[in-house]
């Protein structure tokens, strides 16, 4: 009988954790058809897909408040390394932090007066890339996004 209860207990505690827990945010998961480059993200963080761009490299989706992140690949066009778009970034925005590794880079920092943070992943003749831009503003609600969203970019060797 005492194990009986104690079992009872135990389902009425998990019931109650469960029914107070916070409800996880919908993910959309978008995977390019073109190149096969994926990511997932919250969908309430950026809700409003743009127009597909005509070379069908990727898409991007914005929030109300100015978000933005685009999922993309691009074929390397001759000798790309992650240190070579890494200093890429540099030549044009204000980069902040990078760091890279034999077969991927991140960089974040300032363009426009707004945040980027990108991590690119190279595979074969892709780069396959997530780029998350926001206001200086939203800081506080995107940072806490931008390592779980970007770590789940993959793409192939090849599309």
């Amino acid at each position: 009988m005492r194990n009986w209860v104690m079992s009872l207990a135990a389902v009425g505690t998990a019931a109650l954790v469960l029914a107070t827990a916070p409800a996880v945010a919908d993910q959309v998961t978008y995977r390019n058809e073109r190149f096969g480059t994926s990511a997932s993200f919250p969908s309430e963080a950026f809700p409003d897909q743009l127009p597909a761009p005509t070379n069908g490299d990727g898409l991007g989706w914005t929030s109300p408040e100015g978000a933005e992140i685009f999922i993309y690949a691009r074929p390397n066009q001759g000798g790309e390394t992650p240190k070579s778009v890494i200093g890429d970034r540099a030549e044009v925005d204000k980069v902040t932090y990078d760091k890279s590794g034999r077969s991927w880079a991140v960089v974040s920092g300032y363009r426009d007066g707004r945040i980027f943070y990108e991590r690119y992943i190279f595979r074969g003749n892709l780069i396959h890339s997530v780029s998350i831009r926001y206001p200086e503003s939203l800081r506080s609600t995107y940072d806490p996004l931008v390592g779980p969203v970007t770590m789940t970019l993959r793409g192939p060797s090849s599309g």
